[in-house]
C-alpha cells in the first residue's frame, strides 16, 4: 500500500529532522563560544603580549570559521529533511482525499485548445494538480506540453521510463525535495536567459590580459615594501591600490548588470545543480532516461559542476557590496574584474548547453510526476498501443474520483467506430465522455491510466463539450461552437486520424434545427471515417444506427424510479435510453404540477 510507504518515510525523515535540529543547536552554540573565546584571547594577547594566547585565539578563530561551514551544511540537510516531511505528508493527505495543493497550471488554460479546456486538464480540481510533482518552471512546462502536445512516437519509451522511476521512490522524492528549497520563478529564468544572450564583457581578451598587469605590479610592490620597508614602494603600492579601485569603478555598471541577475538566481542555480547531481549519479536502464542522462554531460564534464561554477561566480560577485572585503580584494587583485572574465568564459563554454540541461531536468520532473501517480494508484494500468485504428477499454474510471466512489465502465470501438450515447440528465453521459477523454490524454502521454484494460490507437483528440463565448471577438456561444465543429471537420479532412467527443451539440438553436444539424454532422463524420462518441438527449438520432449498422453503435445510461426516488447506476449499456428524468425531477421539486 502506498500510504504505508509514505507513513514509514514520514517517520524516518521526522526522526532525521529532529536529530539535525539538535545538531544545529549544538553547532550554533560551539560557533558562538569559539567566536567569544577567540575575541577574548585575542584581546588579552595584545594586552599581555604572550604567544600562547595568540595561538589559542587563532585556533578558536579557525574553529569558528569551520563551524560556520558546518552550520551551513547541517542547515541544508535539515531543510532537505523538512522538505521530505512535507512531501510525504502531502502524499498521505492526497491519498486520504484532501485536494492536491500543487500548482494547477491555470496559466495553460486555453478555451481554443482541441481538448484541454473541455476535459478540465488545467485549473482548480483538474488533472494537472493531480499529476504535478514538479518544482521548476521547466518541469511544469514539460508536464503541460506532454499533456497538450504529446509525441506519439515516444509513448512506449515514456511508459518504460515511468515504470523504472516508479520503483525508485528515494530518487523521485530527493529530486522533488532539492527543488523545493528555493524558488525557481519564471522571472528569474527570464533574467538568466537575458544574461546568457547578452554580449560578453571582454569582447577582446587582450584588454583583460592588459589589466592583469596592474594587480601583478601591485602585489610585487607590496612584497618589496614588506621586505625592504622602502617608502618608495609604499607610495607605489598606495597609488596602484587607488588605480585598481578606479579600474573596478569603471566596470561598475557592467558589474551591477550582472549582480541584478546574481542576486536572484544564485540560490536557484545551486538548486538546479543539486537536482542535476541526483540525475547524474542515478543508474538507469530505460532508453529514455539514459538518453536524458547523457544530455547533461558537457564533453565529459557533468552539467551539475558547470552550473555550480556559475553559481559560485555569481556568489563572489555579490562580495562587491561588502565594504570591508571588496576594497581589499579589488584594490590589490582586481578580484571582480577576474570574476567578470570567468563569467564570460563560462558563457562561451556552457551558454549554448545550459538551457538544454535545465530542459532535461524539466523532462525528468515530468516523467517523475507520472511515476508518482502510478505509485499512488497501483490499480492503474499501462495501455497497449494499437497499430490500427481501435480503442478498447475495460473497467475504466475517472482518475480524479476516489476509488471507493468510482464507477467503472467498458467500451469498444473495434467493430463500430462511432457511438451515439443517449441518457437522461445527470445519468453520467458527460462524466463518461470526460473519463474516456482524460484517460486517452494520459495514454498518449505514456502514463498509466485508470482502467483494468486499455488498448488504443494514438488518435488526435478533439472535444466539444464546454464552449465559451468571446465578448472581445463579439462571438456567441452558438457561433463559437460552430467554429469548433468546423475545426474538427477541417482536421479530419486533412487526413489526421482523429477521435471525437461531442456532448449535446447545437444547444443554441431550436429542437428541429438542432436535430437536423446533429444528423447532418454525423453523416459528415461517417463519410470522413471518423471515430468517436456523440452524447445527445435526442433519441431519434439513435435511428442512424439502422442506416449505418456497421459503423454506428447505440449506447446509453439509464435511470430507475424506485419509491418515488430517481436512481442512477452510472453504468453504460447497449441500446437507446428509454427513461427520461427532467419532468419527473421538476414535479418532485414542485416546479411543475
Amino acid at each position: 500500500m502506498p500510504i504505508n510507504t509514505y507513513q514509514h518515510l514520514l517517520a524516518q525523515c521526522t526522526a532525521q529532522s529532529e536529530q539535525l535540529y539538535k545538531r544545529l543547536q549544538l553547532v550554533s552554540f560551539i560557533r558562538l563560544v569559539s567566536f567569544v573565546g577567540s575575541t577574548f584571547f585575542g584581546y588579552y594577547y595584545f594586552s599581555a603580549n604572550q604567544a600562547p594566547l595568540l595561538f589559542i585565539a587563532l585556533a578558536l578563530l579557525f574553529i569558528f570559521f569551520y563551524m560556520i561551514r558546518l552550520y551551513d551544511r547541517c542547515k541544508s540537510k535539515y531543510q532537505t529533511a523538512k522538505a521530505h516531511i512535507q512531501i510525504n505528508q502531502t502524499e498521505i493527505d492526497i491519498l486520504n482525499g484532501t485536494p492536491s495543493t500543487y500548482e494547477d497550471g491555470s496559466e495553460y488554460i486555453d478555451s481554443h485548445h482541441p481538448y484541454s479546456y473541455d476535459l478540465d486538464i488545467f485549473g482548480k480540481g483538474s488533472l494537472f494538480p493531480f499529476l504535478n510533482r514538479t518544482t521548476t518552471t521547466f518541469g511544469k512546462k514539460a508536464l503541460a506540453e506532454t499533456l497538450l502536445q504529446p509525441d506519439s512516437s515516444q509513448i512506449e519509451a515514456r511508459q518504460s521510463a515511468i515504470r523504472e522511476l516508479y520503483t525508485i521512490t528515494a530518487f523521485r522524492q530527493s529530486l522533488q525535495a532539492a527543488g523545493m528549497l528555493h524558488s525557481a520563478e519564471e522571472k528569474k529564468i527570464t533574467k538568466l536567459t537575458s544574461w546568457l544572450n547578452a554580449p560578453p564583457t571582454f569582447i577582446r581578451h587582450r584588454i583583460y590580459y592588459f589589466l592583469l598587469l596592474f594587480p601583478a605590479i601591485t602585489i610585487i610592490s607590496t612584497l618589496l615594501l614588506i621586505y625592504t620597508g622602502n617608502e618608495l614602494y609604499q607610495s607605489t603600492t598606495g597609488l596602484l591600490f587607488v588605480i585598481n579601485l578606479g579600474i573596478t569603478f569603471l566596470y561598475g555598471r557592467i558589474m551591477m548588470k550582472n549582480i541584478s541577475v546574481s542576486s536572484d538566481i544564485t540560490k536557484t542555480l545551486n538548486q538546479f545543480s543539486d537536482q542535476l547531481v541526483l540525475l547524474e549519479k542515478q543508474s538507469f536502464t530505460s532508453p529514455l532516461l539514459k538518453e536524458l542522462q547523457a544530455r547533461v554531460q558537457n564533453e565529459g564534464n557533468p552539467a551539475s559542476q558547470s552550473i555550480k561554477k556559475l553559481a559560485s561566480c555569481f556568489n563572489y560577485l555579490d562580495y562587491l557590496f561588502n565594504i570591508f572585503i571588496s576594497p581589499l580584494l579589488n584594490g590589490f587583485f582586481l578580484f571582480h574584474i577576474h570574476i567578470l572574465f570567468l563569467l564570460d568564459r563560462w558563457k562561451t563554454t556552457n551558454g549554448k548547453n545550459s538551457m538544454n540541461w535545465l530542459h532535461v531536468l524539466g523532462e525528468i520532473e515530468s516523467v517523475s510526476s507520472f511515476a508518482t501517480i502510478y505509485f499512488n494508484n497501483p490499480d492503474f494500468t499501462f495501455p497497449s498501443v494499437s497499430l490500427t485504428e481501435d480503442i478498447s477499454v475495460g473497467s475504466m474510471g475517472h482518475p480524479l474520483i476516489r476509488k471507493e466512489k468510482r464507477i467503472n465502465n467498458n467500451i469498444s470501438f473495434l467493430n463500430r467506430k462511432f457511438v451515439v450515447l443517449t441518457g437522461s440528465n445527470m445519468s453520467g453521459k458527460s462524466t463518461f465522455l470526460r473519463t474516456l477523454g482524460i484517460n486517452l490524454v494520459l495514454a498518449r502521454a505514456g502514463s498509466a491510466v485508470c482502467a483494468l484494460h486499455f488498448h488504443f490507437f494514438p488518435y488526435d483528440i478533439y472535444v466539444s463539450m464546454r464552449i465559451t463565448d468571446s465578448l472581445q471577438d463579439s462571438e456567441s456561444f452558438f457561433y463559437a461552437e460552430l467554429k469548433r465543429l468546423q475545426t474538427i471537420i477541417h482536421h479530419i479532412r486533412a487526413g489526421n486520424k482523429t477521435f471525437i467527443l461531442l456532448d449535446e451539440i447545437l444547444r443554441g438553436t431550436n429542437s428541429n434545427d438542432k436535430h437536423s444539424g446533429t444528423v447532418g454532422l454525423i453523416h459528415k463524420l461517417v463519410s470522413q471515417n471518423a471515430c468517436g462518441i456523440i452524447a445527445t438527449h435526442d433519441l431519434s438520432v439513435a435511428e442512424l444506427s439502422q442506416k449505418y449498422p456497421d459503423y454506428i453503435n447505440n449506447n446509453c445510461f439509464e435511470s430507475q424510479i424506485i419509491n418515488n426516488e430517481l436512481l442512477f447506476d452510472y453504468k453504460i449499456k447497449e441500446g437507446v435510453c428509454t427513461k427520461l428524468s427532467a419532468s419527473f425531477l421538476m414535479k418532485k421539486m414542485g416546479i411543475i404540477e
